[in-house]
């Protein structure tokens, strides 16, 4: 015989199954929910992160790599020179000239991308004398990238003539530029142009400068002057080195001029650049021959290598102001002690500050003895301004030379 159920457990059951079902609706519907929402949530987040990406990338970007200038190997003395090869002597015509033309024209070209154009302009407030707004200009060479900045080696404008400066590429885009750091004693300084400002199709145009050595530079070799040499706008010529003997003596060194054959302007300036396609010269204003007719001479690149990697640094040069020269073995002959003879000190100088006088001879400086002027000058630029070292002077007396002491701060011309 059947047993009946229970009335109470069949309810129950009921329940449950009723109770499962509503579990599971109310499980999908919490898993719909939360997949709606973690679509809402991402929509929102991605969108934020293209909103503020920027200003993270201000807040928390690198610091900018550090640029470096390679030494130059010094030449082995006494290596062999090998001897060229005899070949048959070509005979040359216009057909030959031609081909020489072109072969420096293509040298320029490739050069020239590195080549910049740094502009000051402060206008008038008579917009009918637009034509004849106050304006300067002056080359520029991109040294390095350093990540966040494009820096470039040009003349510094003074502030009436400059304004705000921008610098055109080879594209003729204009972008905004800050003078980054500059050196009062030469003139020079590094202008920056932020990297994420400039266009791929400019980027496509530029190329970062290969700095040759002037040391290698020998009369009667060619040379391509660059930038703005002849006072307007952006030109190239051609020519020879004329001389390499010219030698500028400035405060705390003597810097070597590259002469050329190649007519200037006054204002004019530029790179000069050998066959290989390299700089081996910085023409400035300072440069160039006060005499008629004025031609291109600029700086050897070898001087400045270091110049150049202090300021795209954002260091200062290590400044004395002390005008020398080297002490020979004839005038030691004569009773004149061995190390750099001071011609002059500069007015508000660092060495004017603690009393070296025109006279005086230097035999040491930060603990190094130094017998020429060459040696000061690398040793001084081995301290960083505002670094206080030693000098040691040999000072004449009633009774013959004596041992003078100072100590000095290393200062800036900025």
């Amino acid at each position: 015989m059947e047993a009946h159920k229970d009335p109470e457990e069949e309810y129950s059951f009921l329940k449950e199954t009723i109770k499962d079902e509503a579990l599971k609706t109310k499980l999908k519907r919490d898993v719909l929910r939360m997949s709606w929402l973690g679509l809402i949530f991402g929509v929102i987040a991605s969108f934020s992160f293209s909103a503020f990406h920027p200003l993270m990338d201000k807040l928390f970007k690198s610091d900018p790599q550090e640029v470096t200038i390679p030494e130059e190997k010094e030449e082995e003395d006494g290596k062999e020179e090998e001897k060229p090869e005899e070949t048959e002597q070509q005979i040359l015509d216009a057909q030959s000239y031609r081909q020489m033309q072109k072969s420096l024209t293509e040298i320029a070209v490739q050069a020239k991308k590195s080549v910049v154009e740094i502009t000051g302009a402060k206008s008038t407030e008579d917009w009918t004398a637009a034509a004849e707004e106050a304006e300067h200009s002056a080359a520029g060479l991109i040294i390095a990238d350093n990540g966040q900045q494009l820096l470039i080696l040009g003349e510094k404008l003074s502030a009436e003539e400059a304004g705000e400066v921008q610098v055109i590429f080879g594209d003729g885009q204009a972008y905004p530029a800050r003078l980054k750091k500059q050196d009062g004693n030469l003139g020079l300084g590094i202008y920056a142009v932020e990297r994420s400002a400039i266009a791929d199709a400019t980027w496509a145009q530029i190329e970062t400068a290969k700095l040759g050595s002037s040391k290698s530079v020998t009369e009667g070799d060619p040379v391509i002057v660059l930038g703005n040499p002849f006072g307007s706008g952006t030109a190239m010529g051609f020519g020879t080195i004329a001389s390499t003997q010219k030698y500028q003596r400035m405060a705390d060194g003597n810097y070597q001029f590259l002469c050329t054959d190649i007519a200037a302007a006054e204002n004019g300036s530029g790179v000069l650049v050998n066959l290989a396609g390299e700089v081996v010269g910085i023409v400035a204003k300072s440069t160039l021959a006060e005499e008629e007719p004025a031609l291109v001479t600029g700086y050897g690149i070898t001087e400045l290598k270091k110049v150049i990697e202090l300021l795209s640094n954002g260091q200062s040069v290590p400044y004395l102001g002390i005008s020398g020269v080297d002490v020979t073995a004839q005038v030691v002959e004569q009773g004149i002690p061995e190390g750099v003879y001071v011609k002059e000190v500069a007015a508000d100088s660092p060495a004017m500050g603690v009393g070296v006088q025109t006279g005086d001879v230097i035999t040491s400086i930060g603990g190094k003895k130094v017998i020429t002027l060459a040696a000061y000058h690398q040793e001084l630029f081995e301290k960083r301004s505002g670094e206080k070292i030693k000098l040691k002077v040999k000072r004449q007396g009633s009774g013959g030379y004596v041992d003078v002491e100072f100590d000095v701060t290393v200062g800036s011309k900025e």
